[in-house]
């Protein structure tokens, strides 16, 4: 008798704590790693800072968030010099989340030490042929563009992007741009 009560009270111990307490969430462990990540990213330990934010991404590979992941990892990759990791890392990073402008912008910065932004130019150049809609394309030649201090290029990609899309959540930074552009 003592065993069946010991029995049922350590069954319903373990279904309690399965219930709240130690229920493994993959998603908010990948958060925890990218905040350690960052942490030791702002202490310069570079090496410990990629290892926490592979094990966001592997945690949770593709998924919007994840694309932070990637973006920190390019991020940690770049402090290095480690240029082709963090050009990977960029460009999952921006395919995940494609108009978010920091995830293109840190792509068009490593193309740039790389010396392969013409590279990158020809590869959107090819997306707006074969779609001259394609709203990554115009955002990314534009930002290209603007780089480079190209802005009657940067202006017109940018304006056919606002054209195509005035209302995306970004739209209103590109606004931004096109009025310091035409300054």
């Amino acid at each position: 008798m003592v065993l069946i009560f010991k029995f049922l009270i350590i069954l319903s111990i373990f279904v309690f704590c399965q219930g709240s307490f130690f229920v493994i969430d993959p998603s908010k462990n990948a958060v925890w790693h990218n905040e350690q990540g960052l942490f030791f990213l702002e202490l310069k330990y570079y090496g410990a800072a990629i290892n926490e934010f592979r094990l966001a991404i592997m945690l949770n590979p593709e998924s919007e968030a994840s694309a932070t992941f990637y973006n920190n990892l390019g991020k940690a990759y770049y402090k290095i010099g480690d240029y082709d990791h963090a050009e990977a890392s960029f460009q999952k990073a921006a395919q995940l989340k494609p108009y978010y402008i920091e995830y293109c912008e840190n792509l068009i910065m490593v193309c740039k030490e790389k010396n392969t932004l013409y590279i990158l130019a020809k590869k959107y150049e090819q997306l707006i042929k074969n779609n001259g809609n394609n709203l990554q394309a115009l955002l990314m030649l534009g930002l290209i563009n603007k780089k480079y201090g190209n802005n009657k290029y940067a202006l017109d990609f940018f304006r056919k992007f606002i054209f195509l899309a005035p209302d995306l959540r970004i739209s209103g930074e590109v606004k931004t741009f096109i009025k310091e552009l035409e300054k």
